[in-house]
């Protein structure tokens, strides 16, 4: 089964503010001296939060795939990034009317290294 890709154009909000996750082990020497290490082969992870607004007929293929991709990957590009693995984060959908036929749908994407 091929990967799907994350295609609708996401907006900028003001304040729109990605988060860099990172896993580290550390062991603290008597001396002062101290060991820092990342954990596991990928010790930094990225979650971005991301806004759709449009025509609800437009819009719903886009909610329809955010609810299908929690537990499976999708290719998708962070800002100042490039192509990867991501999955949406569970109870981060929120859509929303937004008056007339119109309609938002905001969600987190984080980082995924698997299928």
């Amino acid at each position: 089964m091929a990967i799907e890709t994350f295609t609708w154009r996401t907006q900028i909000q003001a304040g729109m503010e990605g988060e860099f996750d990172y896993r580290v082990r550390e062991a603290q020497f008597g001396d002062g001296y101290k060991q820092v290490s990342g954990d596991g082969i990928n010790p930094e992870t990225q979650s971005w939060p991301v806004t759709v607004t449009g025509r609800q007929v437009d819009v719903m293929p886009a909610l329809t795939f955010m609810r299908t991709h929690i537990t499976k990957s999708f290719i998708w590009t962070p800002p100042f990034g490039v192509p990867g693995l991501w999955r949406v984060v569970k109870d981060s959908i929120r859509p929303s009317p937004a008056g007339g036929n119109v309609m938002t749908v905001k969600a987190t994407f984080e980082q995924a290294f698997a299928p």
